[in-house]
């Protein structure tokens, strides 16, 4: 009975050894387990972070149509100035800038053009300035710079008093459309056809 006894010892003793190994080897791969985890979760967290500047971008497009206050610039006549008061023209006149008070607007161009067509007075309060746009009916369609050159379109009829007041017309309106667009050249077209051609044909 005695020997049966001790020939079970071994093989406890070899179970015993197994169960340890395993349970070492269990032990260290857990650690690299846990280690690559919050690897696993970086690339996610970074596509995030990639998506929030994206969608806080989106909202940032209608800032750009933003209107903005300032005065605006429009051009009157002095007559018989002889360029004293600001450049020379026809005969023997002179431009002058004049201001208005803060407007709202999101084009200069537009309103500076249509601020000046929309004043139908002969003279500029008691200023002494003649307005030579007064006897037109005119309105702003649209405008565009190219380079340093703005074409401004404009649509219904000129009235012109005579040959003096052609330029007069012609250059309240130049100077109005290149002050407002920073430019050193204007274009106007009335109908699709040059201003100047408008007036010759009258």
């Amino acid at each position: 009975m005695r020997p049966q006894r001790m020939s079970r010892l071994p093989i406890a003793l070899g179970l015993g050894m197994l169960f340890l190994a395993t349970g070492c080897s269990g032990g260290d791969g857990d650690g690299p387990n846990n280690s690559t985890a919050p690897a696993a979760q970086t690339p996610s967290s970074a596509e995030s972070d990639q998506a929030s500047p994206t969608g806080s971008s989106a909202p940032s497009a209608p800032s750009s149509a933003a209107a903005t206050t300032a005065a605006l610039t429009l051009f009157y006549v002095a007559v018989g100035d002889a360029g004293q008061s600001g450049p020379e023209i026809g005969c023997g006149d002179s431009l002058v800038a004049t201001q208005t008070g803060p407007e709202e607007f999101t084009n200069q161009v537009e309103a500076s053009m249509a601020a000046l067509l929309a004043d139908d007075n002969e003279e500029l309060g008691g200023s002494g300035l003649r307005n030579a746009l007064a006897a037109s009916d005119l309105e702003y369609v649209t405008s565009l710079v190219d380079g340093d050159v703005v074409t401004v379109e404009l649509e219904g009829t000129v009235s012109s008093g005579g040959t003096c007041d052609d330029p007069r017309i012609i250059e309240q309106l130049k100077y109005t459309a290149m002050t407002a667009a920073g430019t050193g050249e204007a274009e106007i077209l009335v109908e699709g056809e040059k201003i100047e051609e408008v007036l010759s044909s009258k």
